[in-house]
C-alpha cells in the first residue's frame, strides 16, 4: 500500500502563530513540508508513515534562537577547547538547542584570539546537523584597556582597527547570511568581569563609519546588524538605515516608534549582552506597542546582567534558559493585553522574520517546513523547563522524543 503523508500529529492542541486561538485540529506532513491541517475526523481516517496522537498536548513551531555564540565563543568558554575539538564542542552545543525545542539558529561568528577554526568549516560542521543554523559574519569590539579587536575573517588571531578596511567589511558582507551582529558600534564586556573592560559601552564608530560600513552591505544586497547600546549610538545606526538593532539597551520611546516607522528590527536580550541595564520587560512592551517587529534572544552563552529583571536564579544562559528569560517580560505583556501566541512570537515568527526565513518557518502553515514541536502545555507560561518538550520534529522527521 502506498502511503499518502509521511507523518501525521492529530488531536493537537495547535498553536499555528498565524491566530491568536488554539485550534484542536490535525497535521498532515510530507516530503518534510506541512501538508495541510485538517479536521481530527478526517486524520483518523487517513494512514502514514507515523501518526502521533498529540491529544491533551500542545503543537507549535519550532523555536528561533537569532542570537548564539555556540560554535565559537561558547565552545571555549563552556567547554574550554581550544584546538580541533572547537567543532565537536559546536555540535554538542546544537544537540542542547534541539533538546530544548530550537529547531533554528541565529550563529554569531565574529572571530576569537584563540581558535583559528575558518568560519567555512564551521558552517560545514553545522550543515551535518540536524538544524537549521545561519550565521551572520562580523568584526567584536572588547571594552578592554587598549581595545581588541576581532573578525570572522581572521579567526586566532587579534587585529586592529586599521585592519577594518572597506575590503574588509565586503568580506564579511559576502559571508553573512542574516544581519546579525555583523559591525559593533560599541565596545562589549563580553563576558568578562567589569573591572576588565572598563571601555565598555564605549562608541568605536562614528556617524560616517557607520554610514559607509551599511552602504557596503547594502550595496550587495545583504541587510545589516549591529551590536549597540544608547540611545545617541541607536540613532546613529537608524539615521544610516540599518536593517537590526541587536540589544538596543537604553531606546527611547520615541525611537521604538522610529524604528517602526523604518522597519527596523529589534533583538532583544532582557537577561544581559552590554555594559548598560538589559530591555525591561516594559521596554520591550513599548516596542511592540510601537509596531516594531521585536525577538528574544539567549545570546548564548551568557551571564546574566545583575539589573535583569526577574533571572536571579540564572548564572549563565544557555538553549535550556530560553524559557526562563521569556517569563518576566511574557508575563508582563500578558498582563497589558498581549495574547500567549504573540507573547510566542518573539520566540518564532518574529525571530524568523529577523533571519529572513518568514517564508519557510516560525508559523504552521501549509507548505512551511515541519519544524514543530509538541509540549505538555504552552511553554513559559505552563512550563519553563524544558523536560516539558517531548518531541521535536524537523523537516518532518522526529529528532527528539522524550516520551520512549
Amino acid at each position: 500500500m502506498i502511503l499518502l503523508w509521511d507523518l501525521i500529529i492529530k488531536n493537537g492542541r495547535l498553536l499555528t502563530m498565524d491566530s491568536t486561538k488554539e485550534l484542536n485540529k490535525s497535521l498532515l506532513i510530507k516530503d518534510g513540508l506541512i501538508a495541510d491541517i485538517v479536521e481530527n475526523n478526517i486524520a483518523e481516517k487517513l494512514d502514514a508513515r507515523k501518526v502521533i496522537d498529540a491529544e491533551g498536548l500542545v503543537v507549535m513551531p519550532g523555536l528561533v534562537d537569532c542570537h548564539t555564540h555556540l560554535g565559537e565563543y561558547a565552545t571555549e568558554g563552556v567547554h574550554k577547547t581550544v584546538g580541533k575539538s572547537q567543532k565537536m564542542a559546536a555540535i554538542s552545543n546544537y544537540l542542547d538547542c534541539l533538546k530544548s525545542g530550537i529547531t533554528t539558529l541565529g550563529e554569531h561568528i565574529l572571530g576569537h584570539p584563540v581558535l583559528s577554526t575558518t568560519i567555512g568549516e564551521l558552517k560545514e560542521a553545522a550543515r551535518h546537523t540536524a538544524l537549521t543554523v545561519k550565521f551572520a559574519t562580523g568584526t567584536c569590539c572588547v571594552g578592554t584597556e587598549p581595545l581588541a579587536y576581532t573578525s570572522a575573517l581572521r579567526p586566532g588571531r587579534s587585529i586592529t582597527f586599521d585592519d577594518l578596511g572597506d575590503a574588509h567589511y565586503a568580506g564579511l558582507a559576502v559571508q553573512s547570511e542574516f544581519p546579525g551582529e555583523n559591525i559593533f558600534i560599541t565596545a562589549t564586556v563580553a563576558n568578562l568581569p567589569t573591572h576588565l573592560v572598563p571601555n565598555g559601552g564605549k562608541r568605536i564608530l562614528d556617524r560616517q563609519d557607520i554610514s559607509r560600513i551599511v552602504n557596503i552591505f547594502h550595496s550587495i544586497g545583504k541587510k545589516i546588524g549591529a551590536h549597540i547600546e544608547g540611545a545617541e549610538n541607536i540613532e546613529f545606526f537608524m539615521s544610516a538605515n540599518g536593517d537590526v538593532i541587536h540589544h538596543g539597551h537604553g531606546a527611547t520611546p520615541q525611537q521604538f516608534h522610529e524604528m517602526a516607522r523604518k522597519n527596523i528590527y529589534l533583538v532583544a536580550t532582557p537577561h544581559g549582552g552590554t555594559s548598560s541595564a538589559p530591555n525591561t520587560p516594559d521596554e520591550i512592551y513599548q516596542s511592540l506597542k510601537a509596531g516594531v517587529t521585536t525577538a528574544i534572544a539567549t545570546d548564548a552563552y551568557l551571564p546574566v546582567h545583575p539589573e535583569a529583571v526577574g533571572m536571579d536564579d540564572i548564572e549563565l544562559v544557555g538553549p535550556k534558559d530560553l524559557f526562563k528569560i521569556c517569563k518576566p517580560t511574557f508575563e508582563y505583556l500578558h498582563e497589558r493585553g498581549f495574547s500567549k501566541v504573540d507573547c510566542l512570537k518573539m520566540i518564532t515568527t518574529n525571530a524568523a522574520k529577523v533571519m529572513g526565513l518568514d517564508a519557510e518557518i516560525g508559523t504552521l502553515s501549509r507548505l512551511k517546513k515541519a519544524d514543530i514541536i509538541i509540549c505538555k502545555g504552552i511553554p513559559v507560561f505552563d512550563f519553563t523547563d524544558t523536560d516539558s518538550v517531548l518531541m521535536v520534529i524537523k523537516d518532518g522527521l522526529v529528532e527528539i522524543d522524550k516520551t520512549i
